[in-house]
This record gives C-alpha cells, sequence and structure tokens, in this order.
C-alpha cells in the first residue's frame, strides 16, 4: 500500500504538515521521535481519509481515526492506563482519560498495522468523538 505521511520535525518540535511518502522514512522519523520522547504523526493511504494519527509524550500514546473532514474518533485502550496522561496532538500536550491511553508500542502496532492494510477496524474498538 503507497502511504503518505507528516509528523512532528525531530529539529523543530514543531508539527511539519508537508506530506511525505514511503514506509521506511516514516519509521525512521518514528523513531527519531520515540528517542526524544514526544511527537505526533498521520498516515493515510491514497485516498484522502482514512487517516490515523498518533500522538505521544513518555511511553503514553493516543491514536485517532478520521474518517472524514469532521468524523474523528479515539482508539479504546485494550486495558485502561493507570492514570489520565498527556499525548501530543499536532505541537500541543493534550490530557486524556485512562480509556484512551496506549503503550507507545501498542500505539506504534496499530500504526504499523494500518499501514500494511489500510483497515483500521482490526486495531479495536473505536469511539467516536462527538
Amino acid at each position: 500500500m503507497n502511504i503518505s505521511w507528516s509528523a512532528t520535525s525531530p529539529t523543530s518540535g514543531r508539527f511539519a504538515p508537508a506530506e511525505r511518502s514511503g514506509v521506511a522514512g516514516l519509521i525512521e522519523r518514528f523513531d527519531q521521535l520515540r528517542a526524544q520522547g514526544r511527537g505526533y504523526l498521520e498516515v493515510r493511504s491514497d485516498a484522502a481519509f482514512p487517516v490515523l494519527t498518533l500522538g505521544f509524550t513518555g511511553s503514553a500514546a493516543v491514536v485517532h481515526l478520521m474518517t472524514a473532514e469532521d468524523a474523528f474518533s479515539l482508539l479504546a485502550a485494550d486495558e485502561p492506563a493507570r492514570a489520565n496522561a498527556e499525548a501530543l496532538v499536532l505541537d500541543d500536550p493534550v490530557e486524556f482519560t485512562a480509556d484512551f491511553v496506549l503503550d507507545l508500542e501498542r500505539a506504534w502496532q496499530v500504526v504499523e498495522d494500518f499501514v500494511r492494510t489500510g483497515d483500521p477496524d482490526r486495531s479495536g474498538q473505536w469511539r467516536e468523538l462527538q
């Protein structure tokens, strides 16, 4: 599957909306951001939607799904975290309830699966935001 992605710049620490392509570049950028301890990325296939986002601070991560311009969902945690946590959304830390806080490794697995299949429904239960 062809993918497009954009992510936090490791040099500025700000979200860089310019889209790039290729899985190798996405993995490299994620590794850079993980080493810095925080980041945000957006991934999509050739179509405008769906778009999967991953935001994290430390080991706490949150995954969003956009299925249309105004349709957003959060991936529910398989097991809720012990406490609420902050995760980066674009450039800002946002606090999320424990029900949506994933371990960073689990969140990255969701992104990898989406990149391979293009199917976000395989990841778990999505809760639509109102």
